[in-house]
């Protein structure tokens, strides 16, 4: 429990008035419980701040870079108002940027509890059981249960996507992804990890196909050109690799895999990787 030093001293002061003006054996026998009364007092009025005082220190202490204060004192507002579900995803979100996966799972666990509709729920807690637990069958039926209350968003599906490449069920991740398009035909990162599985699938075409669309919306994703490149670079398009590499390079001129793909794909190939690693190595130095 967080306390303000200034509301104890404001108390303590007067304990310390009453005992020295009794002058009886019984008053003097009081005296420890007066004292201890007066504490009480003292704590009860700084931790029974009102809600919104706690909620502002939250938010003061997290944008200071306090995660562990900003979590005492949201669990300081949660003991006065423990079913706002803005503060159990506040807290979970403290807890998952403190790698603390299991604990922000529960936190989520807590919002479904007060709202048993609330998609957006189902779909954090979802990401956090296979992205931070490795719990893909959990997070599978999490997120389906996301989809079921709001079958309308396609981040959803994206989201079940991920979740079925990471349990390597290539089929039904491509079939998610399409349905993310279909919903939202401009979410380009749905569009790049489809041409992903496509290109693990060995479907060059369709992975090409899918890149492009990606490329489209988003010309700054350098994976995407750099993928895009290997595709071309198999269906046996060096020039227009080249083209892609040249552009993955150019966002990201640090990139040492990406500078290889470009040498490789200009005739290059002879040169080795480490050799390559070796020489970027030396020119960051110079």
């Amino acid at each position: 429990m967080r306390m303000g030093n200034r509301n104890i001293q404001s108390f303590v002061p007067q304990a310390k008035s009453i005992s020295t003006s009794c002058n009886t054996l019984g008053c003097m026998k009081s005296i420890p419980f007066l004292l201890l009364a007066f504490c009480l007092a003292a704590m009860s009025s700084a931790s029974g701040q009102d809600a919104s005082y706690w909620q502002a220190q939250a938010l003061s202490d997290h944008q200071n870079g306090s995660s562990i204060l900003a979590l005492e004192d949201i669990e300081e507002y949660l003991a006065l108002e423990p079913d706002d579900t803005w503060a159990w995803s506040f807290k979970a979100n403290l807890l998952k940027d403190m790698n603390r996966y299991s604990e922000a799972v529960d936190s989520f666990d807590q919002i479904i509890r007060i709202d048993p509709g609330n998609a957006q729920a189902y779909n954090d807690r979802a990401l956090l059981l296979s992205g931070g637990l490795n719990q893909h069958d959990d997070a599978l039926d999490s997120i389906k249960k996301a989809i079921e209350i709001n079958p309308g968003n396609a981040n959803y599906y994206f989201n079940m996507g991920i979740i079925l490449e990471a349990q390597e069920s290539y089929d039904e991740a491509l079939q998610s992804y399409s349905q993310a398009t279909t919903l939202n035909p401009s979410l380009a990162v749905a569009w790049y990890r489809q041409g992903m599985v496509y290109k693990d699938l060995e479907k060059l075409d369709e992975s090409l196909s899918s890149l492009s669309r990606a490329l489209d919306l988003d010309a700054s994703n350098a994976d995407a050109w750099n993928e895009k490149g290997l595709a071309l670079m198999d269906l046996g398009s060096r020039d227009e690799a080249i083209s892609c590499f040249e552009r993955a390079a150019a966002i990201e001129p640090s990139n040492l895999e990406f500078q290889n793909n470009l040498m490789m794909a200009k005739g290059g190939s002879d040169m080795q990787p480490d050799r390559i690693m070796e020489f970027g190595s030396n020119s960051q130095d110079a």
